[in-house]
């Protein structure tokens, strides 16, 4: 049958401007996005908005909600929502909430597999930017299962996501325990031993420390361009034709990798920023070999995290780097020129040292989810089929 027959609404949602802009400033609604959904960020990490009562109420999401993107490089990839939060949806998804008789994460479930993925780049080809349409979407042919069987097969397929949930919490835990020691010690300069250093007047560079026109730094340290520690590369392009099958992933100018490739251009740990398109300056770290195409690359194991948190902490400031009215792009030569506060060199290790566990534990977990995610798609096409029943 067709999900036509199964749902209940599917529309667009407020637009991003004018009636659910992101705020920089925090309010009791938030709004959820493309990269949120696409970066499968948690609902802290969503964006704070502000609209009027009528669009609250209409566009206001709910449990079992399930949330498809419908424009760009990552049209098609869907979110359920798993708990009533305070936030709406803007106008790069589409909401879809269905009838009781249909289980709603069996449907999501649906939309993870091969079969969904091929059908939406069939209708949502264009010759400029891909573009789902609610029509095209509804017209998709999902199993005619009674609503049992969909109980089963979401209730199992359940099982993997809530341990690849809670690794990917852990992760996400780690990945802010780094952030908060990074500004203990190199912004608010609470370091081990700070009480025996003087500290004299330096002046930041811009934004970086708000207002502040002189903040107080430890002597011998000082604010300079990042190429005074270490400096990024070019990728190198390689085109889908030329790409040969495997699992080293392409690192471009999207959030995700463009692509799979049987050999790497850079091996080990790496960071790499976007270089071009909509996403260019996404900063992103590599903990396996990767092939850097379009983005720009940095490697060096005994500063690597230090770098990485650095311009973590002022990730606007890549942004901004932006250049270009048509296409975007961030050139490595621009990255190299940001400014950051350059500590001794001991401080530097000492923070690489201390942190490098984390993200070598984050890396076992990583691995551990790419396990259960390979055993979750090989159960589900088999769960769909009926070539398989668990007990």
């Amino acid at each position: 049958m067709k999900l036509r027959e199964v749902y209940v609404s599917a529309n667009t949602g407020l637009d991003a401007i004018k009636r659910a802009p992101i705020l920089d400033y925090e309010t009791n609604l938030k709004c959820i996005r493309i990269q949120d959904i696409s970066q499968k960020k948690e609902f802290k990490e969503w964006g704070y908005t502000e609209t009027t009562l009528n669009d609250y109420k209409k566009f206001k999401l709910r449990k079992n909600d399930i949330l498809i993107a419908r424009t760009g490089a990552t049209v098609g990839v869907s979110y359920i929502v798993d708990n009533e939060y305070e936030a709406v949806f803007n106008n790069g998804t589409i909401r879809l909430r269905l009838k009781d008789s249909v289980n709603p994460r069996f449907i999501y479930y649906i939309f993870q597999s091969k079969e969904f993925r091929q059908y939406i780049e069939n209708v949502s080809c264009v010759s400029t930017q891909p573009n789902l349409k609610v029509e095209n979407l509804l017209r998709f042919e999902i199993p005619k299962y009674d609503k049992l069987k969909q109980d089963f097969i979401a209730d199992n397929l359940s099982k993997y996501d809530k341990l690849i949930e809670n690794n990917s919490k852990r992760i996400y835990v780690l990945e802010q325990i780094a952030e908060e020691i990074y500004k203990e010690w190199f912004v608010k300069f609470r370091f081990q031993g700070y009480k025996n250093y003087n500290f004299t007047d330096s002046k930041p560079y811009e934004w970086i420390y708000g207002n502040k026109t002189t903040v107080k730094i430890p002597l011998n340290w000082h604010f300079g361009k990042l190429d005074e520690i270490g400096k990024f590369v070019r990728g190198k392009n390689i085109t889908s034709s030329e790409m040969q099958d495997g699992e080293i992933p392409v690192i471009s100018a999207g959030i995700e990798p463009s692509g799979y490739h049987n050999e790497s251009n850079v091996k080990g740990k790496s960071l790499t920023i976007s270089s071009s398109g909509a996403n260019a300056g996404y900063l992103k770290y590599n903990l396996d070999d990767i092939w850097a195409a379009d983005c720009s690359y940095y490697q060096n194991d005994e500063n690597i995290w230090f770098v990485y948190s650095s311009l973590k902490f002022i990730k606007p400031a890549i942004k901004n780097l932006q250049v270009g009215s048509a296409q975007p792009h961030v050139y490595a030569k621009n990255i190299n020129k940001l400014n950051i506060i350059i500590p001794e060199e001991k401080y530097i290790k000492m923070y690489n040292d201390f942190v490098n566990p984390m993200f070598e534990e984050i890396k076992k977990l990583n691995e551990k989810n790419k396990i259960l995610i390979k055993q979750r798609d090989i159960l589900l096409p088999r769960l769909m089929s009926g070539k398989l029943e668990i007990k």
